[in-house]
């Protein structure tokens, strides 16, 4: 890296569009920067346009966005002991109203796979983890809390959290920490003869008139009706 001049260690410099490295040396920031994008029928507000990945040897994974600590062990002391914290956060409102029918989002996170890849390959579409440390104390840990606050008029009521799906199957729509799903199907369900490939003791329920009503639990090869042991 040629050096420009020496500038307080990972600074940004968002007018120049460069980067201050870990030595203070000035470089053009890696891929693009803008502001005010317009991208076909898309406007952004910031845009960062990264550089193609690549197979390295020293580089054992990509991220695409990182703030603070990329490994994700590292506890910089950041915040004050008397007030809350917050890691990222992103907060838009509208000034007009809206004309159509649509959806405004608040995060939208995305990655897609349009290569063939290994079977053994996961994709998730957000990872989000709370730890507590074997030498931290805390009063409560909650990996996701997600609250819909319907203070005004909410036309079709308010949801915390909406599962949802393209045209494609879902195996399931959540799984649980035991290793067994919770199914939703809109599909007829019939004790004792519809069959599943859903592990043992995953729930199941169905809005189809066979079946619907009826609490169904899978036995490893057919959905069964859930009982109440005595």
């Amino acid at each position: 890296m040629a050096q420009i001049t020496k500038l307080p260690a990972n600074d940004l410099y968002v007018g120049s569009v460069k980067i201050a490295d870990a030595s203070g040396n000035l470089a053009p920031l890696s891929g693009g920067f803008a502001s005010a994008v317009t991208t076909g029928t898309i406007k952004s507000a910031i845009k960062f346009t990264p550089t193609a990945s690549k197979t390295t040897a020293s580089i054992t994974g990509h991220k695409l966005f990182a703030v603070g600590d990329v490994t994700g062990n590292t506890a910089y002391g950041f915040g004050d002991p008397a007030v809350a914290t917050t890691g990222v956060m992103a907060c838009f409102g509208r000034t007009a109203i809206a004309t159509g029918t649509q959806t405004d989002t608040g995060l939208d996170v995305r990655v897609i796979n349009k290569l063939v890849n290994t079977g053994v390959n996961t994709i998730q579409g957000a990872y989000i983890k709370a730890k507590n440390y074997t030498d931290a104390t805390v009063g409560n840990l909650i990996g996701l809390f997600v609250e819909a606050v319907a203070d005004g008029t909410v036309t079709n009521g308010a949801i915390g959290i909406k599962i949802g799906r393209d045209n494609s199957t879902l195996k399931a729509d959540m799984m649980l920490s035991n290793g067994a799903y919770l199914f939703a199907s809109t599909a007829a369900i019939t004790a004792n003869s519809t069959a599943t490939t859903l592990p043992a003791g995953s729930i199941g329920f169905t809005t189809n008139a066979t079946g619907v009503g009826k609490l169904f639990v899978s036995d490893g090869s057919k959905w069964q009706y859930a009982s109440v042991s005595s």
